[in-house]
């Protein structure tokens, strides 16, 4: 059977087609759906989930959290990712591990998916078994982000498996069928990433006609402004920075993420930690403080702007190829994920999109069930329903004066093949320099660069120069570049 997986930054889960409807995979005894995604390498072992919490509590600098924000990374020296990192033989990001060892985030991913996978075959034993995938990526994953992905799943030891984008999966699970003309926006706010996607539906297809997002804002940023709330009251109060101390700060994040959950249905909860330090003399020292909606919308404001700025870029996209579209021409809220369930949130949505989203399932398991939809169509075991994707990054060349030529401009819809005819810049070059970019930056220096090449010329004048060159992106979102006698096939 090819089940439906949603590893998020925060929480992963699966889904099946139980021949009628898409049902969550029980992970334990009992009934837990949701997995933390929690790695923790201790006592020359992997523990994975809940037992990686409570390992953490022990060695809390080899617990690992949020990676799914690093996967598809190079290693950068000046970013502060809250662990020891350093490059892998490829290049790649790689966190430190005890001893010598070294993980990367596509090993992580992979013990994450290979977890789900033995929960489920455990699940549905004796009558089923996993055979394949689905796997959501975030809509705003780059090519090389999403090859990682699969990198994981074989890692994994998955053989079968393709991708799904966590809104497309988000439109299936509630209801869009391709059937009704709708427009539907798709706001997906996670533990790591936000994901915004306007969805169309019509004659048998589901198109995502816009996309936006920001990669690095999710709970865990609410979660982080709670923790600094405490510290520092903590720091007033006794003198002390549980800041400086690994072990007291695995216990406030774990209780700031506690608060805020409690605090989506509650006008004031209690941030409480006993023995969380001791003075010098061994006394012990409490957290004890009272923390209520006023307080924290105050203290994530910031956060919410964020959203609503990027709602405006969604629509602004989507205007580009529609002037007279309007947030007013939405039928439909979705939201997905847990932070949603935030009052704030829901409400700063609210007042974007004029309009109550849609309160109809669990935010926390609409994805996997929409991917677990998916699954069934791949397996024949349901009626088809077409899914037309659009890039979610512009892509384009290096210019002289380091302003990227945007060629493929972000939201266009592939599978497509594009034909340029490039010229040379100088009079009597003798070679030209190609560098293609994720042309998301305003500077080429800035943007991701996916391939490079130096093709020879004849030396003439400015301009004179013709080399033809084709962009080709197929249904599965890999590209194809050809320049004269050379190529790059890849994903970037």
């Amino acid at each position: 059977m090819i089940l439906g997986f949603d590893i998020g930054s925060s929480n992963s889960s699966c889904a099946y087609w139980d021949g009628n409807t898409a049902r969550m995979i029980e992970i334990n005894a009992s009934g837990a759906t949701m997995l933390p995604s929690v790695i923790t390498i201790a006592d020359d072992q992997v523990y994975i989930g809940q037992e990686a919490i409570e390992k953490g509590r022990q060695y809390p600098d080899f617990m690992f959290r949020h990676f799914k924000r690093r996967i598809g990374e190079r290693w950068n020296d000046e970013e502060d990712t809250g662990y020891q990192t350093c490059a892998g033989p490829d290049g790649m990001l790689h966190f430190r591990g005890p001893g010598s060892t070294t993980y990367s985030p596509v090993e992580f991913y992979s013990f994450l998916i290979g977890a789900m996978v033995d929960a489920a075959n455990a699940y549905l034993a004796p009558h089923d078994s996993v055979t394949g995938a689905v796997l959501c990526v975030p809509a705003d994953f780059t090519p090389a982000q999403n090859e990682a992905v699969k990198e994981a799943a074989r890692l994994a030891g998955l053989t079968d498996f393709s991708l799904i984008e966590e809104p497309v999966a988000a439109a299936m699970a509630n209801g869009a069928d391709g059937k009704k003309a709708r427009r539907y926006a798709v706001i997906d706010l996670g533990g790591g990433t936000l994901d915004l996607s306007a969805v169309a539906t019509g004659g048998g297809y589901i198109r995502v006609v816009g996309k936006n997002g920001i990669r690095n804002l999710g709970g865990e940023d609410w979660d982080d402004r709670i923790t600094d709330l405490v510290v520092n009251l903590f720091r007033t109060e006794t003198g002390t920075d549980l800041a400086l101390k690994d072990a007291p700060m695995i216990r406030i994040g774990v209780e700031a993420e506690a608060v805020k959950k409690r605090l989506s249905d509650k006008q004031e909860t209690t941030f409480r930690i006993d023995d969380v330090d001791r003075t010098p003399e061994g006394v012990a020292l409490h957290m004890i403080y009272k923390i209520d909606q006023r307080i924290f919308e105050d203290i994530t404001s910031d956060l919410r702007e964020r959203i609503t700025a990027s709602c405006k870029a969604l629509i602004a996209d989507i205007k580009r190829d529609d002037p007279n579209f309007s947030v007013n021409d939405f039928h439909e809220v979705w939201l997905v994920g847990g932070m949603t369930r935030c009052p704030s949130v829901r409400q700063t949505v609210t007042d974007f999109f004029r309009k109550a989203p849609k309160k109809d399932g669990v935010p926390e398991q609409v994805v996997a069930l929409g991917a677990a939809m998916k699954a069934a169509i791949i397996e024949g075991r349901r009626p088809d329903v077409t899914v037309a994707n659009v890039t979610n990054h512009a892509f384009g060349i290096e210019t002289v004066n380091n302003v990227p030529a945007i060629l493929i401009p972000r939201n266009k819809s592939y599978p497509f093949e594009e034909k340029f005819v490039l010229s040379n810049p100088e009079e009597g070059q003798t070679e030209l320099s190609i560098r293609w970019l994720i042309a998301d930056q305003a500077k080429a220096s800035q943007c991701e660069l996916i391939w490079a090449t130096e093709l020879p010329l004849e030396p003439c004048d400015a301009e004179a120069a013709r080399v033809p060159m084709s962009i080709k992106m197929d249904e599965a979102g890999k590209i194809t570049i050809r320049c004269l006698d050379q190529a790059y096939e890849g994903v970037g």
